[in-house]
């Protein structure tokens, strides 16, 4: 489950990233995604912030495992970080 704090956070279902896929939501919305689901998510409009809560056993497993993701619609680098 993802609650938007700020900024418009962009999800979409699938295992291929897909502009035609992305849904915005605004601050204050709530996103429940089904168990088992492949999704993907940009924060298109500039900086956001979001909650993830979840309910464990927790598996995260990135079909992409390269550690930064180019973004097919502009020069932007994505990182991902094991930082805690």
């Amino acid at each position: 489950m993802y609650t938007v704090i700020s900024g418009i956070f962009y999800i979409g279902v699938g295992d291929q990233f897909d502009t035609d896929k992305l849904h915005s939501y605004p601050p204050g919305a709530v996103i429940i995604l089904p168990g088992s689901s492949s999704h993907f998510h940009w924060a298109k409009s500039g900086d956001c912030i979001t909650q993830v809560t979840a309910i464990g056993p927790l598996g995260l497993e990135y079909l992409n495992r390269r550690r930064s993701v180019e973004c097919p619609l502009r020069d932007v680098k994505f990182r991902y970080s094991d930082e805690g």
